[in-house]
C-alpha cells in the first residue's frame, strides 16, 4: 500500500484506501506515513514506549549492589 503525503493546504497523507490525515503539518504526515507503513509490513502497536538500548544497557563489569558492597569493604581495609 503505497502512502501518499501532499502539500495540499497543509499536508495531505493518503493511502489508495482513502485520505487518512487532511490539513495537518509536515512532520505528523511523515510520521503517519512511516506509521502505516509500518503497520502494512506487520508491526503491531502495543502502545507502550520504544526501548532505548542506550540507556537499559549496565557496563559489563558492574554486577549490582553485592558488588559494590564488596568494593567498598575492600577500599575501607585498605
Amino acid at each position: 500500500m503505497p502512502v501518499k503525503v501532499r502539500k495540499v493546504d497543509g499536508y495531505r497523507v493518503s493511502t489508495p484506501g482513502g485520505v487518512k490525515a487532511k490539513s495537518t503539518t509536515k512532520a505528523k504526515a511523515e510520521r503517519q506515513r512511516r506509521l502505516l507503513e509500518g503497520v502494512e509490513r506487520g508491526w503491531k502497536p502495543t502502545g507502550k514506549p520504544a526501548v532505548d538500548l542506550r540507556k537499559k544497557r549496565k557496563h559489563h563489569s558492574f554486577g549490582g549492589a553485592a558488588q559494590m558492597k564488596e568494593r567498598a569493604e575492600k577500599l575501607l581495609k585498605r
